[in-house]
């Protein structure tokens, strides 16, 4: 066998490696970097309210920077026991929290996350 011949099937060998190689991390996804898919944050701008009737809490935040957030509410029932309930998650619009049975709310807050 000449050595050119050598040469040629060694790079095709290598070339086809390489090949391989980016097939599989395309099909099986390579690992993201927080500089290619960007870095979260917590919400920003949040407000948080007991509306009036004191049926629950109310959160909403401005910007969602990539996290999300929701209402808390601290109620208390006719007996003195305290319980905290959470609305749903959200990266916009506003959260609600409800107070069960017949308990009022004495108190709200958020939760956010990134």
């Amino acid at each position: 066998m000449l050595k050119s011949t050598r040469i040629r099937r060694t790079v095709t060998k290598r070339a086809l490696g390489v090949l391989l190689a980016s097939s599989f991390a395309l099909s099986f996804g390579a690992p993201a970097s927080a500089s290619e898919v960007g870095a979260t944050a917590h919400p920003s701008g949040c407000h948080y309210e007991v509306p009036n009737g004191k049926w629950g809490g109310v959160a909403r935040c401005e910007s969602h920077n990539g996290g999300s957030y929701r209402a808390v509410v601290q109620c208390k029932d006719s007996s003195g026991k305290a319980w905290e309930y959470v609305g749903p998650w959200k990266k916009r619009g506003w959260s609600y929290a409800y107070c069960q049975g017949d308990s009022k709310a004495t108190g709200a807050g958020i939760d956010t996350r990134a």
